[in-house]
Parts: C-alpha cells; structure tokens; sequence
C-alpha cells in the first residue's frame, strides 16, 4: 500500500471519538480513508448512523493532525521490523473482518501470513493460574500445533504464555495479540518469549506505538483474540478472570467456545465451570477440541505443509487481486487463470468481498472495489 494511503489510514484512526464501528461506518459511505478525511461538513452529516457531536470531532481533530508525526510513526515502524496492515489489505485477517468492530488498522512485527491460517485456535486462561493447568495449557497447544492449529493467545503471565510456549516448543506457530504498542513489552517479564513469538509467528495489536498498559485495553485486546480464531478455549479461569470476557465476545462474535472442567469448589476455576454449565463444549485434550472443530485428528507434518498451506492461502489472494487489477473478470475465468478450484476460488473471493476489497457484480463478475 502506497504511503500516501497509510498515512490516511493513521490520520483516521486518530480521531478521538470516532472507534471501529464509526469508522467502519464512514468507510462504507466514503469508500476509503482519503475521501473520509477531505470530505466536507455536508458530506459528514449525510452519513448514516454518524451523529451531530462525531462531525463536530471530525472538523476539529482533523485540522489538528499534522502529516509528520504519522510520517515518523511509519518510519518507526519500519526500523522495528513491523508494518501496518489495514481493513482491505490481502493479509487483513478475514475472519476477524467479519466481527462487528474490526481494528481499521492493525501494527504487526512478525510474517502476518500467519493471520491468514486456515485453523485458529485461541487458547486462553487466568494470570494466576495453577500448576496443573499451565501444564495443560502448554499440552494442549503443543499438540494442536501438529494438527496444523495456529494458536491464538494475549502474551499475559499464566495461561496465554503457557499456550505461546507450547505451541512454540511443539515447532508450530502462534499469534500474541497485545494491548500495547509494538516498542512496548507487556508484561516486561515476557520479553524473550515475544522475541520468540515475532520468529515463529507474529505480535499484533490495535494500539499504536509507545501505547501503554492501560487497564481499558485489554477487554478491547480480547475481542482481537477470539476474532482472529474458529473457537476459544478457557483453559482455567477464575471469577473475574478477563479469559470470561473473551469467551463472552466469542460467542457474539459466532465462535465455538470451550472450557476445561475443574474442581468443585476450587477458586481457579469457578469461571470456567459456569461457562461449562451455560453449555460451553467439554475439553480435556487436543483431541476434544480437533473432533469437535472437524478438524483432523491425525498427526500432520507440522512444519513445511502447514508453511505451505498459509503462503498458498496468502499467494493466492494476491494473485486474484492481481488479475482483477486489469477489469471485471467472470469467476469461471478467475479459476482459469489462477488454477484454483471452484472451492477455493469461492473461498478466498468471499474473504476478499468481506475485507472490501473485491465487489461482486452481476453475472458472477468480480471487480476490485475502487
């Protein structure tokens, strides 16, 4: 994406007051950030769903924010290591497209290829954890990995580092999804394992650099997690445990939900055996989660297959989107061209509809979206 249109993208979400679902809004009408940001009083009040106070927001804070710093932050970006992926881009996770307040942009250090896994599972779990479920936690990862399971988690002590760890020391890859900024370690003592995180799988988040750990980003942050992936896993979790927030968001969101069962009585896991009496599915092993998932449930060559299969999912969005560039092409003639099947064709045309990047027309024509 060219840099003119990055900067759009920061100078938007900038914009105090305006959050995911306004923006998603503004896009909808507008169509892409540039017109958001020069478009005029008149054109702000005929937007549906916009209210009076937001278009007032938009007039001051836009005049207020200068080109440079958002220039610097790209660059800062950049000497990281990171990049900024936003709603539209190719490797803009599709699944997470879908929820009802997706990030308009997300700051990623690491392969974002990984977002664009076919099987996620986010598995997630109290701070606090007990020894017994940190082992089952690392278990449990360790052995989806080699199902080809990309496991999702929020890089916290306890639970979440159990999971990143057991993915990572099972060969596989994970995804940690932080509710600070990228030049940010939170918490601080998790530092080689988000070095470790950014080798073999990726570090994202919502919030831009030099965020810090404010307490109101995190339920935000969870949303991220359970969005990203098929079904959510809550390994242990205790009353009051944030893991309830994001099983909550999860079923909003549509996604499966799992929990593990505890003992009676036992203060870890008070949360995790409600979500089991309110109907959540019943999780003792990988196993559990891989039938219920339909997912396969033989051993797989975690490594160059599971590889391959992202960067096909990867390339071949690229590749439509390369082929659309030149005009409208029928669907039949996209198969063609690319060598896709009619099921994956439909597939990754579908994930590129939902993230507005491609538009369907009549006649089973597809055109990028301008």
């Amino acid at each position: 994406m060219k840099t003119r249109n990055l900067i759009d993208w920061l100078r938007l979400v900038q914009i105090p007051g305006l959050g995911p679902v306004g923006i998603r809004k503004l896009l909808g009408h507008f169509g892409h950030p540039q017109a958001i940001v020069e478009a005029s009083e008149q054109d702000y009040r005929e937007v549906p769903g916009i209210r009076p106070r937001m278009v007032d927001q938009l007039l001051n804070f836009r005049k207020k924010i200068p080109s440079q710093p958002v220039t610097d932050q790209l660059e800062r970006l950049h000497q990281i290591g990171a990049r900024l992926i936003t709603l539209g881009d190719p490797f803009y996770p599709p699944m997470l497209a879908e929820i009802h307040d997706p990030p308009p942009v997300l700051y990623v250090q690491g392969d974002p290829k990984y977002l664009l896994a076919p099987q996620m599972l986010a598995v997630v779990g109290s701070r606090r954890a007990s020894p017994k479920a940190l082992g089952l936690a690392r278990d449990i990862s360790f052995a989806l990995v080699h199902h080809q399971v990309v496991v999702v988690s929020g890089l916290a002590l306890g639970i979440d580092s159990a999971a990143h760890r057991g993915a990572l020391d099972g060969g596989g890859f994970t995804v940690a999804v932080a509710a600070v900024g990228l030049d940010v370690c939170y918490p601080p003592g998790n530092r080689d394992l988000a070095r470790r995180i950014i080798e073999q799988g990726c570090l994202v988040t919502e919030a831009p650099l030099g965020t810090r750990p404010d307490a109101f980003r995190f339920p935000a942050r969870n949303r991220i997690i359970s969005g990203l992936a098929h079904g959510v896993v809550v390994v242990e979790a205790g009353e009051k445990s944030g893991a309830l927030i994001t099983s909550r968001m999860a079923l909003e969101q549509g996604r499966e939900v799992f929990a593990v069962p505890g003992a009676s009585g036992d203060w870890h896991c008070t949360g995790s055996n409600r979500l089991l009496k309110s109907g959540a599915g019943w999780v003792e092993g990988a196993k559990d989660i891989l039938w219920e998932m339909r997912w396969e449930t033989t051993v797989a060559p975690h490594g160059p297959l599971a590889v391959d299969a992202i960067n096909a999912g990867a390339g071949s969005r690229e590749l439509l989107i390369h082929y659309l560039a030149s005009g409208p092409i029928q669907a039949d003639e996209l198969s063609r061209k690319s060598h896709l099947t009619v099921a994956s064709l439909s597939s990754i045309l579908l994930q590129l509809e939902l993230a507005g990047v491609v538009i369907r027309q009549p006649g089973n024509w597809f055109a990028l979206q301008n």
